[in-house]
């Protein structure tokens, strides 16, 4: 399997892109992971815990607010009212 490009949209900046192996989000209705070759979605998001990891270690992690995600061709992009990054 390929790898994923995980890019964070703020109102004041942007993050990434990642290139990572699998992404842990959290959504309003709970959590979801994302590997490569994931189905196109549209994901609502909540205020929550946010990874990228790659070869079992993080390449991003932090916390995000509320927004939504888009996963597509093996690119997710999320669009987040806030995100601090903790690595």
């Amino acid at each position: 399997m390929g790898t994923l490009s995980l890019r964070i949209v703020t109102p004041t900046g942007a993050f990434g892109p990642y290139e990572v192996d699998s992404i842990r989000l959290t959504a309003s209705d709970g959590s979801y992971g994302i590997r490569p070759g994931h189905t196109k979605a549209l994901l609502a998001l909540g205020a929550g815990p946010v990874a990228g990891l790659r070869a079992g270690q993080a390449v991003v992690q932090g916390a995000c607010g509320p927004g939504f995600a888009t996963v597509e061709d093996d690119r997710v992009t999320a669009v987040v009212e806030a995100f601090g990054e903790t690595t």
